[in-house]
């Protein structure tokens, strides 16, 4: 037995290195499928799963590649318009943390109806402020109503959206968003008045609770 084991495997190797077991390669996803768009879009492996918990946690059901982080919102925006019906596309973790960690960004599509179910896929909280995923759903959903906003990129602790129109109240508007989200000034802009210009002057606001 040990010599017809060692003739198979000398039988692989040979098939191997000749390129004849090409065929029990994966075939390439069919075209139209999420798998095949990413796979087109951006000339990477596609995976399986996407990953919550700062990338510790695999799930299933949706696809997503791996793409340098300063071009993952370009990327983003070329699939967008494309992704099948059912189905949502967005930037996911891009500060990972598994072992090995990876390093890049998850370029992700997974099903969902709306730009809210990005939150739910990314499962974004704010444990250290006391919010779970549907409460900052409620209070983006009460921005997309007034403003509307465009959720582009969500992960673990992170979430980074557009306003499609600048409030017409923004003092009152930053006063708001800092109690929702005190990092963005506490940790970031550094006062109330640099937010007010900084949501004016940009309109993405990078929403994070650490």
């Amino acid at each position: 037995m040990k010599r017809y084991a060692a003739i198979g495997r000398m039988f692989a190797l040979l098939l191997a290195a000749s390129g004849l077991n090409a065929c029990v390669g994966t075939p390439p996803p069919p075209q139209g499928t999420s798998q095949a768009l990413l796979a087109t879009v951006t000339k990477s492996d596609v995976r399986d799963y996407w990953t919550n918990d700062f990338g510790r946690a695999k799930r299933t059901g949706g696809y997503s590649v791996i793409v340098p982080v300063e071009s993952a919102q370009t990327l983003l925006e070329s699939i967008r318009g494309k992704v099948p019906s059912g189905y949502v596309a967005f930037v996911g973790t891009t500060h990972n943390l598994d072992d090995p960690r990876i390093r890049g960004a998850e370029l992700v599509v997974a099903p969902g109806q709306d730009q809210f179910d990005i939150v739910r896929l990314a499962a974004t909280d704010a444990v250290n402020h006391d919010m779970t995923t549907d409460q900052i759903i409620e209070e983006l959903k009460r921005w997309d109503a007034q403003f509307g906003i465009d959720i582009r990129q969500a992960e673990t602790d992170t979430i980074q959206l557009k306003l499609k129109t600048v409030p017409a109240d923004l003092p009152e508007f930053s006063q708001r968003l800092y109690a929702f989200c005190p990092d963005i000034v506490d940790q970031g802009v550094g006062d109330i008045e640099s937010l007010q210009v900084a949501v004016k002057q940009e309109g993405v606001i990078v929403l994070w609770w650490d």
